[in-house]
């Protein structure tokens, strides 16, 4: 039942994520890109914290890249108000399929 759960969990992550994206690049509106833009970056916040959780606290390394992948969000987050939008937008982005990338196969 728990895996169940869980692989459940897992295809709403990716379905959001890819969503998000897609969002991300394709909506051209200002206004709404910024809320999309914060969407996506507390998913990449909320996939690198479940990474970096989901591992034994041996994988030490395993779980710098993951507080790795979580920090690319905020140095998208950085790079949005410094008025560079296509990068924050790439390191957002990166974060969400780096992130997933390490739930579903490391």
């Amino acid at each position: 039942m728990a895996l169940g759960a869980l692989l459940i969990l897992f295809i709403i992550l990716t379905v959001v994520s890819i969503l998000t994206i897609g969002l991300l690049f394709l909506v051209k509106d200002p206004q709404i890109n910024n809320i999309v833009f914060f969407v996506t970056a507390v998913l990449g916040i909320v996939i690198s914290y479940l990474a970096f959780t989901s591992l034994p606290g041996n994988f030490i390394v395993s779980r710098m890249v993951a507080g790795f992948f979580g920090l690319l969000t905020v140095i998208g987050a950085v790079m949005k108000f410094m008025q560079r939008a296509a990068l924050a937008k790439l390191f957002v982005s990166a974060s969400i399929v780096l992130g997933m990338l390490q739930l579903f196969f490391f």
